[in-house]
C-alpha cells in the first residue's frame, strides 16, 4: 500500500528535486533533502517487480519513469 499526504506550508520543509535521466532537465519529481532518491533509465521489462509503483511523465521530454517503493 503507498499512503500519500498532503503537506501543509507551514510545516516548511525542505526540498530538492530529482532529475530525469533522459533528458537531465526535466524535474521528476521533489524529495526532502536527505531523502535517498534516484533516477536510472533501465532497459527491459519492468512488471517483475511487484513493489507499490507510480508511473511518472518528465514535463520536458515526455519519457515516463515507474517509482518502485523498496524496504531498504
Amino acid at each position: 500500500m503507498l499512503l500519500i499526504e498532503q503537506i501543509y506550508e507551514p510545516n516548511n520543509i525542505r526540498s530538492d528535486y530529482v532529475k530525469c535521466p533522459a533528458c537531465k532537465r526535466g524535474r521528476l519529481c521533489d524529495k526532502p533533502v536527505g531523502e535517498k532518491a534516484m533516477a536510472i533509465a533501465i532497459q527491459g521489462d519492468t512488471a517483475k517487480t511487484r513493489n507499490s509503483r507510480i508511473i511518472l511523465k518528465c514535463p520536458r521530454c515526455s519519457q515516463k519513469f515507474v517509482i518502485s517503493f523498496t524496504k531498504e
